[in-house]
């Protein structure tokens, strides 16, 4: 079984940020992640926990389901390869120790998340490298944050980021964690979650051409907004997460109103 996003194949009009809005491409890339259990109702839980968070953050992402570890273990041989596998530890055939051990050696650079119902596996687990353990009783609880922090690792490992750079002051802000990007004089400002910000001496146009990403677009000539992070839209607001919000020129509204939509479409 498998679930992915399609990117929009359309260019910028850097003329015009208002009515005529565009999309940058993305890109081609895609997260590649295994689930293996046993149990069909842990796997189909399991599946629907990764694809909700991976959806959320626009990730384009592929998910394949397997109720046996051999069946895993013949594709990954057969030159598969999954940047993330999310295993059960007891199963039969090959287990989810052995089977973490033989990823570990063939595929050093792929994550491991182990889940399962049998707490004293836990400490053993990390000698083969696993990113995380979790609890079946917890899955609810407890993957969205491990997916989470896998996702920061994978951000900043393919440098899906953006590099502030000031003076002797370095940060990479995750493009997931930006929400929007303002012009204050000769200043880009980066609004993030959690209210933080960070102010970079750049133009938007270089902003936006640096970051290159399908989901940021200009709301108007004075913004740019990851279209991932709005919730909604009020008239002139933008609706942000946790009841923050935008305002933009009411001559913009019904081009970026346009684009949202276009972009949502593309999410269903």
């Amino acid at each position: 079984m498998e679930w992915s996003v399609n990117p929009i194949f359309v260019l910028f009009d850097g003329a015009d940020g208002g009515a005529n809005n565009k999309f940058l491409k993305w890109g081609d890339a895609m997260l590649r992640t295994a689930i293996c259990d046993d149990e069909e109702n842990i796997l189909l839980e399991l599946e629907g926990a990764t694809d909700r968070f991976f959806h959320t953050h626009c990730v384009d992402c592929r998910i394949q389901l397997y109720q046996s570890s051999e069946n895993l273990w013949y594709d990954l041989q057969d030159g598969i390869y999954y940047d993330l596998l999310l295993l059960d530890i007891e199963m039969p055939q090959v287990s989810g120790m052995e089977l973490a051990e033989r990823i570990r050696d063939a595929f050093p650079a792929a994550k491991i998340i182990f889940i399962t119902s049998h707490l004293e596996y836990a400490i053993p687990a990390y000698e083969f490298s696993v990113f995380r353990y979790i609890p079946k009783a917890r899955i609810g609880e407890k993957l969205p944050m491990a997916l989470r922090d896998f996702y920061k690792l994978y951000c900043l490992e393919r440098e899906e980021y953006y590099t502030i750079e000031i003076k002797n002051h370095v940060e990479r802000l995750p493009y997931w964690e930006i929400l929007y990007v303002l012009k204050d004089g000769k200043y880009a400002v980066f609004h993030l979650q959690g209210g933080r910000t960070e102010s970079v001496r750049k133009t938007l146009a270089q902003v936006f051409g640096e970051i290159g990403r399908e989901y940021f677009c200009f709301a108007d000539r004075g913004c740019i907004i990851n279209l991932a992070n709005v919730a909604g839209m009020d008239g002139d607001r933008i609706l942000l997460p946790e009841g923050g919000e935008l305002m933009i020129g009411r001559s913009n509204v019904a081009g970026f109103k346009a684009a949202l939509l276009g972009f949502w479409g593309k999410q269903i």
